[in-house]
């Protein structure tokens, strides 16, 4: 919902409905309300908005693709006398179709019990400034020839917040968790025997519509305890960028888009710039399950995370991905490399000093829509070489991978200007002589691993013993490709190559000029 003003007074009619309706048309398009896909209508204290699926599905042009219906979706909006809207609804849409795929029909169902939302529209920040949600379970069913898939949750609930930013636009958090998250995939395998018969047949024969026989299908079943997601921004561009939607849909039925129009859009683009100032996003797992035909694997925590900046100058944008308290069913491993197994494993990446703006607002002036090609072969060959003149830096924070005995870190930057890597990193490992206790325990049996234990001890020796009995090693590799751990060289620079010597690489003539000789020699008169 997209409100700029209270524009109704506080009596609940026809024509307030309609004006409703305008109002909204800016963001669906007069279409929508023509053809019945929105609807407005005055009820009780408010009006009810009913989004049509079935009837969206009837205005798109004829086809065989999507058979079914979607359902229908309706909230409750009531004008307070602050200017605020109050908004409910007490039905999440159900929906039940079919899609005609690659390899036979697909079929999709999902269902809602119990379901319900509520928020409070603040056209001052042009959205919710509070919206909770809560449904006692979902189910969700996915089926098609290669892959059946079933999925379910319970007591789900979330919650948004947001005020006005003082650097413009909105800040907001938004919190979601589903509880008892459990999927099944059931993977249909070919019968590898009936499909090279079928394949052998083919040779002779009219190929026939028939699939090979199923083999055993694979089951791989999932289940958490909590499903849950965050999300945070801060000067989050709202209203620009609802401008920016309403000039597209204003604007999609016209075939080419005038000087003026054009002017308009670039205007409106630059005003949604930086999009936002900061945006964080994560989901996780607790108590992660997964069973699998080889056993059951389980972690007490997964998560992921992203940190992004707006588009500027100095941009950083940042990802992580964390799995701790890792079990493993018996594998097919030898029992001393049991401990070897990771527990838990945190990487955490990103880049700094990313210059988004120059390249954005380039590209907006630069850009032409009625053009061949969009954006100037002279703006992407200056863009490119100004990435490779100052590339962006790969930022390694703190990553681990942790087992019973050890944990290995790894911290540290890359940059790659002029396409030459160069770096900087700390490595760090506890519990390295327990490593070598159990690798000297494994030697016993297996002599092979007596040439690793070699290595492993000539690494102890590069590093420099720090806090706790650590091991660290800093390792630096320069761009003339030279590395140095801990200040001690152990590679020099890479030869450089002068044209016209022995090392230079020989390119071979063409073939017709190998076998004529006067070919050559016209060339060079």
């Amino acid at each position: 919902m997209a409100l700029s003003a209270p524009a109704f007074a506080q009596t609940i009619d026809a024509k307030g409905a309609d004006e409703l309706a305008n109002t909204l048309s800016k963001y669906v398009g007069k279409t929508a309300l023509k053809n019945g896909i929105l609807k407005v209508a005055p009820e009780a204290d408010g009006y009810r908005i009913t989004f049509s699926t079935d009837a969206f599905l009837k205005a798109m042009p004829k086809q065989d693709l999507l058979k079914g219906s979607l359902g229908e979706y309706s909230i409750l909006t009531k004008p307070l006398a602050d200017g605020t809207w109050n908004v409910t609804s007490g039905n999440m849409p159900s929906a039940a179709f079919e899609v005609s795929g690659p390899k036979g029909p697909e079929s999709f169902q999902w269902s809602v019990d119990d379901g319900s939302w509520t928020g409070l529209f603040d056209p001052k920040i042009g959205t919710f400034s509070t919206s909770t949600f809560a449904y006692d379970a979902f189910k969700l069913s996915l089926k098609s020839a290669e892959q059946d898939i079933d999925a379910s949750a319970s007591a789900a609930k979330g919650q948004m917040l947001a005020t006005a930013a003082a650097s413009g636009g909105v800040d907001l958090n938004m919190t979601q968790s589903f509880a008892n998250f459990n999927e099944t995939i059931v993977t249909k395998l070919p019968n590898l025997d009936a499909a090279s018969d079928e394949g052998e047949a083919a040779k002779t024969e009219t190929p026939k519509t028939e699939t090979p026989a199923a083999g055993e299908p694979v089951k791989v079943t999932l289940r958490s305890s909590e499903l849950g997601s965050v999300a945070e921004g801060k000067g989050l561009r709202n209203r620009e960028l609802m401008d920016l939607w309403a000039f597209v849909i204003a604007h999609v039925d016209e075939k080419k888009l005038n000087k003026a129009g054009q002017d308009e859009l670039k205007q409106k683009l630059k005003a949604a710039l930086p999009l936002w100032d900061k945006l964080k996003g994560e989901y996780h797992f607790k108590d992660f399950a997964v069973e699998t035909p080889l056993g059951n694997f389980a972690a007490q925590n997964i998560s992921q995370e992203t940190n992004l900046d707006g588009i500027s100058k100095d941009g950083a944008y940042h990802y992580a991905m964390r799995t701790n308290g890792l079990k493993y069913p018996a594998l097919p491993i030898p029992e001393w490399g049991v401990p070897f197994l990771p527990t838990d494993v945190e990487l955490v990446i990103g880049t700094a000093g990313v210059d988004l703006d120059t390249v954005v607002k380039g590209a907006i002036d630069d850009m032409d829509l009625n053009r061949e090609k969009v954006l100037s072969e002279e703006f992407e060959a200056a863009t490119a070489a100004q990435f490779l003149v100052a590339p962006p830096k790969l930022v390694i924070s703190k990553s681990l991978v942790r087992t019973a005995d050890a944990e290995l870190t790894v911290e540290g930057e890359m940059t790659f200007t002029g396409l030459k890597p160069a770096s900087h990193t700390t490595w760090e490992m506890a519990g390295f002589d327990k490593v070598v206790e159990r690798l000297n325990k494994a030697a016993e049996t297996d002599a092979e691993i007596k040439n690793y234990i070699t290595f492993v001890k000539l690494a102890k020796d590069f590093g420099t013993e720090v806090d706790g009995g650590r091991v660290r090693w800093v390792v630096d590799q320069k761009a003339d490709g030279s590395v140095a751990i801990n200040g001690n060289p152990v590679k020099g620079p890479d030869p450089v190559v002068e044209p016209g010597s022995d090392d230079t690489m020989d390119v071979p003539a063409p073939e017709d000029e190998e076998d004529n000789p006067d070919a050559q020699t016209d060339k060079a008169q």
